[in-house]
């Protein structure tokens, strides 16, 4: 059996959990002598081949027309692809040569035109995608999009609005006025980028329930779906939990620094918190210039609180050693989480995690038995859980015990059964 997997962007880039998924089943295979080889997607590459452990792996532009991607799958010759990206000129491509796609859903995204599954109130989106239900959250991503222009182009129709669009392809970038401009052209080509993905894939992998549930009510044949949550290289040996010295309960953060990772909800909740003993470690950086700015702006709100403690980004191969001397995870969420690669990273470690009902942390955790959970973006919840975790510190030892995940051995294992039966 020939696999080729498809990488989430840059194989070689950690930036998000998708990526990092990727590498992980990657190495795992090549472990377990399967045959394979990889397509990379980096920016202003042209083509390029090379080798990752002696298997082929090809570098190729995000904009890869159709007719090359075509061109290097056939010289692969796989018998099943396996895209973690560009699912659409993916599912496209094996549909033109009769190789069965499999699709893994890594984020949002796939579905959303805004990227997140999460509306302009920053509730988990639970609607369809249509230009009515999408055209307020794409347009808050704008500055001044929502309040300034939404209540104007929320009365022009999908059609006229799409048309601006286009005519607005042609000229010069505007500020403002081409991404608000251009709004309804956005969700149009979000919609039909999901419906090659439905039409031409063969299966979807849904690594929890609640994306498996989205996809369906937007049009994905429901025998087309497989939830499988994902697996992690499981640490040599679980260390004890450390040490409660005086009190001190040390809580960590560990992910993109980002607005749809609800560290905001996270540090404002601290606020709410009185006790001093307590610590806060925040671990991961920003990777763009949104990112940063938001960032600065939790700096400059928090920096006069000595119980956290900001780490900045960090290898990955480093995170099991720097958690281990903490005790709980939080993962606050505000978007639909697909999965949740640092709470399986934390459950691995005999952490508990305390997280948001954001999708894939349901899937994950057992609430009270290895950890909590709360609604997202309610800072009070979290602050009432962080408080009764201080008040009864005795939970953390026994939840403890009670936490572990799934191998990328076992997930390996389900995986290569899953292609065995699609070629079948």
């Amino acid at each position: 059996m020939r696999i080729l997997q498809v990488a989430s962007g840059d194989f070689f880039s950690t930036y998000g959990g998708g990526q990092v998924y990727v590498r992980n089943i990657v190495d795992r295979m090549i472990d377990m002598d399967l045959d394979l080889s990889i397509i990379s997607f980096v920016r202003n590459c042209g083509t390029n081949e090379n080798l990752y452990r002696g298997h082929r792996i090809e570098s190729v532009s995000p904009d890869i027309s159709e007719s090359d991607l075509e061109s290097i799958v056939c010289d692969i010759n796989p018998d099943i692809i396996h895209t973690h990206s560009n699912e659409a000129i993916v599912c496209a491509v094996g549909k033109k040569l009769g190789i069965p796609v499999l699709v893994t859903s890594h984020h949002g995204g796939i579905l959303c035109p805004a990227g997140a599954l999460m509306d302009c109130r920053d509730s988990i989106c639970r609607k369809t995608v249509t230009h009515r239900n999408c055209l307020p959250c794409v347009l808050r991503n704008i500055r001044t999009g929502l309040g300034l222009w939404y209540p104007f182009m929320r009365h022009l129709p999908a059609r006229k609005y799409i048309s601006l669009g286009k005519r607005l392809e042609s000229l010069p970038f505007i500020p403002f006025v081409t991404p608000v401009g251009q709004a309804a052209l956005q969700i149009d080509g979000m919609k039909r980028f999901w419906q090659c993905v439905a039409n031409d894939s063969t299966l979807v992998i849904a690594p929890s329930q609640r994306i498996a549930d989205a996809m369906i009510a937007n049009g994905l044949d429901k025998g087309k779906v497989k939830v499988l949550p994902h697996g992690i290289p499981l640490p040599s040996s679980k260390q004890p939990q450390p040490e409660i010295v005086d009190g001190k309960i040390k809580f960590f953060f560990v992910g993109r620094i980002c607005y749809i990772k609800g560290l905001h909800v996270l540090l404002d909740a601290l606020g709410e918190v009185a006790d001093s003993r307590i610590e806060m470690h925040i671990i991961g950086g920003a990777g763009n210039k949104e990112e940063e700015r938001y960032l600065s702006r939790l700096r400059r709100k928090y920096d006069h609180d000595s119980r956290i403690f900001w780490h900045g980004k960090v290898n990955p191969s480093e995170i099991y050693d720097l958690t281990r001397q903490f005790h709980i995870s939080v993962a606050p969420t505000v978007c639909m989480e697909i999965f949740g690669l640092n709470i399986a990273e934390a459950l691995a470690l005999g952490k508990p995690v305390l997280a948001s009902r954001c999708g894939g942390a349901e899937m994950q955790i057992r609430d009270g038995v290895n950890g909590w959970l709360v609604e997202p973006n309610d800072h009070k919840a979290l602050a009432e859980k962080i408080n009764g975790i201080i008040m009864n510190p005795k939970v953390i030892n026994s939840m403890s015990r009670n936490c572990g995940t799934i191998s990328i051995e076992e997930h390996c294992n389900s995986l290569v059964d899953i292609y065995s039966n699609v070629l079948k």
